[in-house]
């Protein structure tokens, strides 16, 4: 059994160095060519399940988002996520609408900021978790204020330094989580966060 792993993981090797040595292409290969086989390969190799990684294991580009809630969340559980579920920037990937979690791509020191808006008489406290942890606070608290006079906002921002695979997340603190406004188009309550 072990030798036949050792033999196909061989075998994969050999086809491996084929590969990249049939990309290198010949003296008569145009450099459009040379990227048709690249994207080729690449393709296979992906097909066979092999990741491509980044030199020192740091990602390329920008990682960023910013998501929004669209509707409306009342009478929340105890600890209860708030998912921002529309997005119009998610570059890397690493904010989840289904969840409401974003994951840390690669070790580093992020930004984070959560905007929530609640109607007068009404609260949302919540806070930003660093797995299960509680980082930072947000206190929209309307009551106190009658009722039709308004509506109550309130910002909160944190760097914190995320291990690649840490989750962060804005979560209702404690039971506190009576009423957020949202929105028809999610103008009101926000996430966003990048990488510093």
């Amino acid at each position: 059994m072990l030798f036949s792993y050792y033999r196909f993981r061989f075998s994969v090797l050999m086809l491996l160095l084929s590969l990249v040595t049939d990309v290198s292409g010949t003296v008569n290969d145009t450099p459009q060519q040379v990227v048709t086989k690249y994207n080729n390969y690449k393709t296979i190799c992906t097909g066979l399940g092999y990741i491509a990684t980044q030199c020192n294991d740091e990602q390329r580009g920008s990682i960023a988002f910013q998501s929004s809630l669209k509707g409306n969340l009342e009478n929340m559980k105890t600890y209860e996520t708030v998912i921002f579920n529309q997005v119009s920037l998610n570059e890397g990937n690493a904010y989840n609408t289904t969840s409401g979690k974003f994951t840390a791509p690669v070790d580093s020191v992020y930004f984070f900021s959560w905007t929530t808006l609640s109607d007068a008489g009404k609260y949302f406290i919540t806070e930003i978790v660093l797995n299960n942890i509680p980082i930072a606070y947000n206190r929209t608290d309307g009551r106190g204020r009658p009722n039709n006079s308004g509506f109550v906002m309130s910002s909160s921002n944190a760097n914190i330094k995320m291990k690649k695979g840490d989750k962060i997340w804005i979560r209702t603190h404690y039971n506190y989580g009576q009423f957020a406004r949202g929105g028809d188009r999610g103008e009101w309550c926000n996430f966003s966060g990048f990488k510093l």
